[in-house]
Parts: C-alpha cells; structure tokens; sequence
C-alpha cells in the first residue's frame, strides 16, 4: 500500500505474543484431546462426551489469534490516504513601539521623524489591518502603554495624537526594555498571530535591543517589524523650542547630530526568520503596504501549514474487526452440540459375562 506509514512501528514487536499464545493453544488442544483419550476407549468416547474434533477448536484459536494480530496492528498506530481539513484564519495582534525621544524631532524627514511615523500609523497601517487589533507602546527612557490591543481604531486614533515626547516619563532610548514589555503585553491567551512593529531611528543606550528581540522569539515566538527612520550617514540637529526661539539640542557646547542607526535594527529583525528590517532612512514609505506583506506572509505559512496532506489515523478499523472476531469466538463451541448416545443396558454375550 503506497504512503502507509506507522506511528509506533516497534509495537510489532507484540506479535511475538501472537506467536506465544498460539503455541499455548495448540499445546492447550492436543493436551485436551489427549485426556479425553485416557479418560476412556474410542468405542466408549462417544457416549461419555460430545463429539470433540480438531476442527472447532482450531477455529476458535484462529479467531482469537486473528483478533490479537489485529489489536497490535492497530497499537502500531497506521496511517495512509489523505484528510481534507477546512482552513482556519488567524487574525494578528500588532504592537507597535513607537520610539518618542528628542532625537525623533530631527528633521531629516519632513516634517520630522516621530510626526511622519505618527502619520503612516495613522494613515496607512489602520486602514491596512482589516479587523487586527492593534496596541500602541510609547517609549524613551522607560515604556509606556499608550492605547491596549483593541480593534477600537477610533480611540487607538486619540491615543495616537496624544503621543509626543511628554509621553515618556524619563529621556534617553531603551529600545530593548520597549521589546521586552511589548513581549509580555502580547502574551495573552487570544489564538492569534503575533508582531511587534518597532519604529525608532535605532539609537539605544545600552539596552541591548538584540538579546531582548532573541528571548522574546524564544520565549514568546513574536518576530519584530524594524523600521529605521533618518539619515544614517550625515544625521540631523534635534531642534528645542524655547523662550528665546527654536534652537538646537548641544552636548558639551556642540551642536549633536542624530544619526539613524540602521545596524542594529537589522539584528534585532533577523534574530526570527519572519521578521523585517525597513530602512527607510529619509524617503518615503507606505506602512501600510509593508504590514500587507508581513500579513500575507504569514497567513501564506498558516495555509500551507493547514492545506499538508496529513495522513488520518488507521487503526480504527483494525480494532473493530478484532472485536467482531471475538464476539464471534464467544458464539462458537469447541464440541458439537450433537446429543450424547444414550446408554443402552444391553445383555452381553456369556462369553464377555464370564
């Protein structure tokens, strides 16, 4: 029988007890026969006991030994043919980590970075997700939860513009401490797939992003979505508003100037195999056409997933047979049920008498 595979194939071993058992049977009849001999002579047999042959017997060890190949054949566990099985649509859960900075305020990409992320958040990837919740974490120098996953898109929308960089409650970049909270915040108990979507211009303080994006594949199996917003090679001022105008964040009496660290970005995305690294950089960019292909790349392996031709259990017919063989065997006698001759007290002749 072609594609006839076993699940437990070292359970034919059983059929050594098959084999045992029939030598036992075949011992048990001639043993029996042999003590209806001794009991009495051949003429006399008859009258004493049923008509007992070698053929019902033999029969009904058949039956049984039939019965218990049958049963270990089915404890193998066989499989062949194909299942059709219906597909099942899991929607996706998107946590998106938005990085909220001062270095997002640079304006190497119109009008800046953290205003354009805000923007194709809100009008490209809410119309992109067809019914996918999504939850929105706001991050500097310490995360936080600015809207929970919901399909709410409408109140995710308020939630987004009153993201800005108030909404961390300490400075500096922690992208590593932003991956690990959005890890737990996916964790629940909703069968769905599971993507965080970081968005930063990838300057971390030691928060050793990578480490965090490999435990939270490992642990949770969530692959992360890295875009890189600003210019990695020449940067950008981080302009601050004051009293006496806008002017420029410096260090040390310098003017600094943030560079997108691409890098580590593209670590932290390749540590799963369904994630991706976007380096955006200073151009423009759809976020909703690359959540498309995040989506259909995962629900593609979904349905090749669900579409395997999975060989269905076998063994269900090997175990019915086996007792209907036994119901049959407990029908069956070993002896005829032909009546005893009766006991004639017939004279014997003189010469027997004496």
């Amino acid at each position: 029988m072609p594609n006839l595979n076993f699940d437990h194939l070292e359970r034919l071993n059983l059929l050594w007890a098959v084999f045992a058992v029939a030598a036992v049977g075949l011992y048990g009849i001639w043993q029996r026969r042999r003590a209806l001999r001794m009991f009495a002579d051949a003429h006399l047999l008859p009258r004493l006991a049923p008509r007992w042959g070698w053929a019902r017997p033999l029969v009904r060890l058949a039956l049984v030994l039939a019965s218990l190949t049958l049963v270990a054949i089915a404890l193998t566990g066989p499989r062949w043919g194909a299942q059709t099985q219906p597909l099942l649509r899991r929607n996706i859960d998107v946590m998106v980590l938005l990085d909220v900075s001062r270095s997002m305020l640079a304006r190497d990409i119109a009008p800046n970075r953290l205003e354009r992320a805000k923007l194709a958040i809100r009008d490209d990837l809410l119309p992109a997700l067809g019914g996918d919740r999504i939850g929105l974490i706001a991050f500097a120098g310490v995360p936080s939860l600015a809207c929970p996953l919901t399909t709410d898109y409408g109140f995710f929308r308020l939630a987004l513009n009153e993201v800005g960089i108030q909404s961390a409650p300490r400075g500096g970049t922690l992208i590593g401490d932003a991956i690990r909270k959005a890890g737990e915040l996916l964790n629940d108990r909703i069968d769905a797939h599971k993507v965080i979507l970081l968005i930063t211009d990838g300057e971390d303080h030691e928060s050793f992003p990578v480490e965090a994006a490999a435990g939270v594949w490992k642990d949770y199996g969530i692959p992360i979505i890295a875009l890189a917003l600003g210019d990695p090679e020449h940067g950008a001022r981080v302009p601050i508003s004051g009293e006496g105008g806008e002017t420029f964040l410096t260090y040390r009496d310098e003017v600094v100037w943030t560079k997108a660290n691409f890098e580590d970005l593209r670590r932290v995305a390749a540590v799963s195999p369904q994630g991706v690294f976007v380096p955006v950089g200073t151009s423009n960019f759809d976020l909703g056409e690359i959540y498309r292909r995040v989506a259909s790349g995962l629900r593609y392996e979904e349905e090749v997933e669900q579409r395997q031709v999975r060989q269905p259990s076998r063994y269900h017919p090997f175990a019915v047979v086996a007792l209907a063989l036994l119901l049959l065997d407990s029908f069956l006698r070993d002896a005829s049920r032909r009546a005893v001759t009766p006991w004639t007290n017939t004279t014997l002749p003189r010469e027997k008498a004496a």
